[in-house]
């Protein structure tokens, strides 16, 4: 092995990472809702660290009724136009596109995908995180619309030569997490970490993380007592933002 190969081993054995943040905001019951993408260096959506470099494609899913994707591939599944439904809509400025129209009632579901691509040389593992949850216009910490809100990988599948795998989140070392937001703005949430991408994009493989926020209809908050409200008219009005969905991409698992 020469002495550059071995160099750049070792800088990618010391963990090096790229990472972007997408920052998202999510409004709910009476206001419109968004989501905004942003990467670390506002200038475009390929960074580089130590030879570990990675493009993404964000996507909603388009659908009226706020039901969710039950159709989780992205072949054949991608709008063609502003006004198709049942499909996922590609973000090219996820900056300033709006993602969700419309106001957001408990029991609605909001699908998502990214799609990632390593085009580096070596063996690369993906972890995303959600960062920077926060409520506005709550009246106590235990009422805050987030904690209603559950955060969901729906699946973890690979695009070869143009066609996608099945679902692939149970195997071994991919990791994924559901659960609900907690009333701590200051709580980093995992979502999938160990998520094995092909080097250097062979074959045009890429890994798809589809996702979903739900906001459930059985959570009522509490009033100052503790005593459970009997629905979810605390969360009236309120507004819910994650600022931020960490993507690091590394040369080893953690």
């Amino acid at each position: 092995m020469t002495n550059n190969n071995t160099n750049t081993l070792r800088r990618l054995m010391l963990v090096s990472v790229v990472y972007f943040l997408l920052a998202l905001s999510v409004f709910t019951v009476v206001v419109y809702a968004w989501f905004t993408l942003t990467n670390t260096n506002l200038t475009a959506l390929v960074s580089k660290v130590s030879e570990v470099e990675a493009e993404y494609e964000f996507y909603v899913y388009k659908d009226q009724l706020h039901n969710g994707s039950t159709n989780l591939t992205l072949i054949d599944n991608v709008c063609l136009t502003e006004t198709d439904d049942l499909c996922y809509r590609y973000i090219p400025n996820p900056t300033t596109a709006h993602l969700i129209d419309g106001s957001v009632a408990p029991g609605e579901r909001f699908s998502f995908a990214i799609k990632i691509l390593n085009i580096g040389s070596s063996q690369a593992y993906l972890k995303l995180d959600f960062g920077g949850v926060e409520s506005s216009g709550y009246d106590l910490a235990v009422n805050k619309i987030q904690t209603a809100f559950l955060y969901e990988v729906t699946q973890i599948s690979y695009i070869i030569d143009g066609v996608e795998s099945e679902d692939m989140k149970e195997n071994a070392p991919s990791i994924y997490h559901s659960s609900y937001f907690s009333s701590n703005s200051e709580m980093i949430y995992p979502l999938v970490k160990n998520i094995p991408m092909t080097v250097g994009g062979a074959n045009n493989s890429m890994v798809v993380i589809y996702f979903d926020l739900y906001f459930d209809p059985t959570i009522y908050g509490e009033d100052e007592f503790g005593v459970p409200y009997t629905n979810s008219n605390i969360f009236k009005k309120q507004s819910f933002i994650v600022e931020h969905v960490y993507m690091i991409i590394t040369a080893n698992t953690d």
